[in-house]
This record gives C-alpha cells, sequence and structure tokens, in this order.
C-alpha cells in the first residue's frame, strides 16, 4: 500500500472499488508506475501455413491473460527467411530501449543475438517454445518433447507394436534431442530396436517433406506403425501413405504430438499427444509477469501433454 495512507481509509477505498468494479485508467497506470503495461510479443511466422497452428493457439492464451493482468500487446511476426527479419528483431530491441514494453515474449523466435541483448541489458523476457538450451541461462518455457516422445512411443508398444519408424526434423536440435531421445528411450526401455533405415529426421521446418515416408515405405520390410514428432508431420505422413494405397491404421499406424486443431479433422482423426496451447500462453504472461515484478520464478518451465485416442493406431 501507499506510505502515509491509514488502515481505516485504505479498506473504505477498497470497499469502494469492489463494489464499483472500478479499474484504473491504463494511461495512469503508466505514469503511476512509471512503466509501459505494455509486452512485446514476437512470433515466428511459417511459410508453410499449418506450422503457424501451434502459436496462434498460445497467442490467444496470452492475450487473454493479458488483458487480466492490465497489459496491452504490441505484435511482431517474423519470417526467418525473409530478407526484413533483421530489421524486425532490431524494432524488438527499439521497443526495449525507448521504453514502449516493460517485456518480450518469443514464441519459436528467439534470436540469439537479440537474446543476448536483453540479457546484457537486464530486460525482462521469456522464450516460449523456442528450442533453447534448458541449463537456466535464458528463462524458457515450452512442451516436454521427450516425456511426450516417450508416451507416444509407448502407446504404440502398448498396443502390440514393435516394429515403429520416426520422422522429425533437426533443425532445432534441442527440439530434436528431445524428441528422438524420448522415442528411443521408449524402444530401449521396452527391449526394441530402434532401425535406423526407419528414422528419417531430415524433415525441415519450412516443409513437411512427406517424401521421408516414402523412403521408410521402401524399406525391404516396413514397420507397423511411425511416430512422428509433430502433428504436421504425421498429417503429411498419412496424406502420403495414402497415396501409397496404405489403408490407416489397417496397414500402418502413425502417433503424433502436439494437439493441433486440425489433426481432429483429417481421415482418420489422427491420435496424439496434447498439450493445452492456450495455458501455455496464459501461463506464459504468468511468468512474464513475475519476471519483470521481480518475483521468484523458475527458469525453465516444462507443460505436460495428455493422450487423445483417435484412430490412427490399430491394436495388433
Amino acid at each position: 500500500g501507499r506510505p502515509g495512507i491509514c488502515d481505516e481509509t485504505r479498506s473504505r477505498v477498497q470497499a469502494i472499488i469492489d463494489e464499483t468494479g472500478y479499474k484504473p485508467n491504463v494511461h495512469t497506470r503508466r505514469l503511476t508506475l512509471r512503466k509501459s503495461m505494455t509486452v512485446h510479443v514476437v512470433m515466428r511466422q511459417y511459410q508453410y501455413t499449418l506450422f503457424n497452428f501451434f502459436s496462434l493457439e498460445v497467442l490467444m492464451g496470452i492475450f487473454r491473460e493479458s488483458r487480466r493482468l492490465g497489459y496491452n500487446i504490441i505484435f511482431t511476426s517474423v519470417d526467418f527467411t525473409a530478407s526484413d527479419a533483421r530489421s524486425n528483431f532490431d524494432y524488438v530491441v527499439d521497443t526495449v530501449r525507448t521504453g514502449d514494453a516493460d517485456g518480450v515474449i518469443f514464441i519459436q523466435a528467439a534470436d540469439p543475438a537479440v537474446v543476448t541483448t536483453l540479457q546484457n541489458e537486464h530486460f525482462p523476457f521469456l522464450c516460449v517454445d523456442s528450442h533453447v538450451k534448458k541449463d537456466g541461462s535464458i528463462p524458457l518455457l515450452e512442451m516436454d518433447y521427450y516425456d511426450a516422445s516417450y508416451r507416444a512411443t509407448q502407446h504404440l508398444i502398448d498396443n502390440g507394436h514393435t516394429d515403429i519408424g520416426f520422422i522429425g526434423a533437426d533443425a532445432a536440435m534441442e527440439y530434436h534431442l528431445s524428441t528422438f531421445g524420448g522415442y528411443t528411450a521408449a524402444l530401449r526401455d521396452a527391449g526394441l530396436v530402434c532401425h535406423p533405415e526407419w528414422v528419417q529426421i531430415d524433415a525441415v521446418e519450412e516443409s513437411p517433406l512427406p517424401g521421408r515416408l516414402e523412403n521408410i515405405l521402401a524399406c525391404k520390410k516396413r514397420p507397423t506403425a511411425v511416430f512422428c514428432a509433430g502433428d504436421i508431420f504425421a498429417i503429411d505422413a498419412i496424406k502420403c501413405a495414402k497415396r501409397a494405397g496404405l489403408r490407416i491404421p489397417e496397414d500402418m499406424s502413425f502417433m503424433s504430438i502436439d494437439g493441433l486443431v486440425v489433426s481432429d479433422f483429417i481421415e482418420p482423426p489422427l491420435s496424439t499427444m496434447a498439450l493445452d496451447k492456450a495455458a501455455m500462453g496464459a501461463n506464459a504472461m504468468q511468468l512474464l509477469y513475475a519476471i519483470m515484478n521481480d518475483q521468484p520464478y523458475e527458469p525453465v518451465n516444462l507443460m505436460k501433454t495428455h493422450i487423445v485416442r483417435r484412430q490412427t493406431v490399430r491394436r495388433l
């Protein structure tokens, strides 16, 4: 409370606030607190549209929680392949140095140079699903990719599958280490073998490269199931399998992670490890709020997924 105000007066004022539902004007709060009451959200924009679904769901959670906490949002989308990507990141730094934002949230868009600048200038920021190192040096909130991949593979094993392939991406190394690590750990714990010819790890971020399943289908012996390290990889793999004349899941089963809305609208609907992405957005805003206000916080935050059983996994 403000010094110089007695408890009785403070109680009366609070009673009026509660009764009237008064909320202080954001401009008044800026002047009083000497803060912008604004957060800059930087989201990576992919050329392949379906890859943007994850971030957009997270963004909705950020918007809702920012309103509850009384913050406005500045939003910037960055296409890493575009010629103006560097200028967009420079704009982020400008909003920091001019006091136009009190903190920054990066959604799949953590640029190493910008992160280093914010660290050197002791400016509050948070990386969300940005696949940075989990050593505590960078505030991080993301899916527990290792756990999700392990449990997805385990679900296939529980349904009788012992020959299981893998499709993923190694462009983001932390992501690859987590997803491929979870997959191989589940196989190892079940006493199963990881067949290198069934592993495709070069499905790049700008295109899911459905041809990677074709490489698996070209093997003399095929797996009965494939774990895909993302719903978009699985959706394109299923399309590829259908073009090859396979029935899903009768001829090949698919299991994934993410839980994108679109995964329920393919045929057949995709079984996946789903993350509450709106909750991730709300958690991100709450975590950044703690960082901005010098409150205690955990630097590494991994969110668990839950299994969604649909129709792409056959019990053998």
